[in-house]
């Protein structure tokens, strides 16, 4: 077994340090509480006992990391062609990003992407975006078929996530938990999704609100329509 890696300089509390409610981690990675609950803790079925998905759970609340990697496990999930990948593939592929990477918080590091029901590495070679390693099978490889939908979308900072962009980089709507707790914000505005839904709630117009915040209109209207999926 690889010995982990413990980067004091990348793993600065601002990412490893307790943010979120297992309800807003859940919310925020599109899973359940009891997904999140399960995930870091286990969980017993038909009393069989179900190890934890990530050991690193402790304590009622989640990371920003523990997050980010529950997210992608949970779109990993969602990955085979509108079923679901079975939890012990996204388990075994866990460990093996683990073992290959030595690598506290592997789904966190590394760019991963969901193809063909496998749960795939993609490798960062000269900055190639062209291959991919499938980890369910150390040593198998396979090609690229699909959108890096979830690799676009995060922004990495000494080789660990640091920034999410959950409806995509052309989109200014971010979870960086430096800023707002770890709450969606405005990119450069620092106004919280959360804050521009309790003013629409409150009975404000859009363009009100957009003028309020130096905002564009559609901004406004794409952080209330984000604001509801992550509600539901």
């Amino acid at each position: 077994m690889s010995t982990l890696i413990h980067d004091h300089q990348a793993l600065n509390g601002w990412r490893t340090e307790s943010m979120y409610t297992f309800s807003e981690a859940a919310h925020l990675a599109g899973v359940s509480t009891t997904t999140v609950k399960n995930w870091l803790f286990g969980y017993t079925v038909r009393g069989r006992e179900v190890p934890p998905l990530f050991p690193s759970g402790s304590g009622a609340m989640v990371s920003f990391l523990q997050m980010i990697e529950i997210m992608v496990a949970g779109r990993f999930r969602r990955s085979a062609s509108g079923k679901n990948v079975p939890f012990r593939a996204v388990r075994d592929a866990y460990l093996n990003a683990r073992e290959l990477s030595g690598l506290e918080y592997p789904f966190a590091h590394m760019r991963l992407e969901g193809l063909g029901g496998h749960i795939v590495h993609l490798l960062r070679e000269g900055g190639s975006l062209d291959s991919f390693q499938a980890l369910d099978v150390p040593e198998q490889w396979t090609l690229p078929g699909l959108l890096r939908e979830t690799i676009d979308q995060l922004e990495y900072d000494q080789e660990l996530a640091a920034r999410w962009f959950p409806i995509g980089k052309n989109v200014p709507i971010v979870v960086d938990p430096r800023l707002s707790t770890g709450l969606p914000v405005i990119q450069g505005r620092g106004v919280t999704v959360q804050a521009i839904s309790k003013r629409f709630k409150a009975g404000l117009r859009i363009d009100f609100i957009a003028r309020d915040f130096e905002m564009d209109p559609h901004l406004v209207e794409t952080a209330l329509q984000y604001s509801e999926r992550v509600a539901a």
